[in-house]
C-alpha cells in the first residue's frame, strides 16, 4: 500500500482526467464530427481507467462499481476514498 501523499495524487490525477473527459464530451457535443476531439476524449477515457485500476489496486475500491467481490461484499470494509479529508 501507499502512503497518504501517493493516495491524495492519485485521486489528483483521476479528477484532473474526469474533467478533461468532461471538458472534451462537452466539446463533442457541439461538434460531433470532430476526430481530433474524439481521439483526445478517448485518451483520456485510457488514462483515467489505468489510474482508476492503479488506484483500486493500492488503496481499495473508488467506488462500489470497483468492488469485485467474489464471497462477501466488501465495499465498506475499504476505507471510503473521502474518509480522512477533513483533518
Amino acid at each position: 500500500m501507499g502512503s497518504e501523499k501517493d493516495r491524495m495524487l492519485l485521486l489528483k490525477k483521476i479528477s484532473e482526467a474526469s474533467f478533461a473527459m468532461d471538458e472534451a464530451r462537452l466539446f463533442l457535443d457541439t461538434h460531433p464530427d470532430c476526430c481530433e476531439a474524439l481521439e483526445y476524449y478517448q485518451n483520456m477515457c485510457a488514462v483515467r481507467e489505468q489510474l482508476v485500476k492503479e488506484y483500486v489496486k493500492c488503496f481499495g475500491p473508488l467506488s462500489s462499481y470497483d468492488c469485485f467481490c467474489e464471497d462477501k461484499w466488501e465495499w465498506v470494509t475499504y476505507p471510503w476514498p473521502w474518509e480522512g479529508e477533513c483533518k
